[in-house]
């Protein structure tokens, strides 16, 4: 009885075809225009343009009001403007010694619009807000003073 039933089933895949197969059609596919599709060879690139997807920005930070301070920087991308900043996300966190920082930061060319955030660890001194638009350049400095 069971040899019975497993030919059964055997037969009843078999007879199935295996489906979606459907090698058959010879129709183009959707979608397809005819349209010749351009090459690399087409690609009109300004001399100029090394294709960098980011820009270097040298960070320097001299502020001497702090000197002897407790105080730390995060510079962060500012599309979302300075009440919406992700800190989880920012370029670089880290302390200032005396006031003091110099940060070499690789950043991508979305990202136009920064600010680095100062925060002084002592009890009602303001955090400090600094802007900076990119410029375009391949290489930037940012004073922040």
């Amino acid at each position: 009885m069971k040899l019975y039933l497993v030919t059964c089933f055997s037969l009843s895949l078999t007879a199935c075809g295996g489906g979606g197969g459907g090698g058959g059609s010879s129709s183009p596919s959707a979608g397809s225009s005819g349209a010749a599709t351009p090459t690399l060879q087409d690609l009109k690139i300004d001399k100029e343009n090394t294709l960098e997807s980011v820009y270097h920005l040298s960070v320097d930070v001299e502020l001497a009001d702090l000197d002897g301070k407790q105080a730390y920087i995060a510079i962060c991308d500012n599309s979302a403007g300075e009440a919406n900043i992700d800190y989880d996300q920012c370029l670089i966190k880290a302390s200032l010694k005396q006031g003091s920082g110099q940060f070499d930061l690789r950043v991508a060319n979305h990202c136009d619009s920064l600010v680095a955030v100062v925060s002084v660890m002592e009890q009602g001194v303001p955090v400090r807000y600094y802007q900076h638009q990119h410029d375009g350049q391949a290489k930037t400095v940012w004073y922040i003073q």
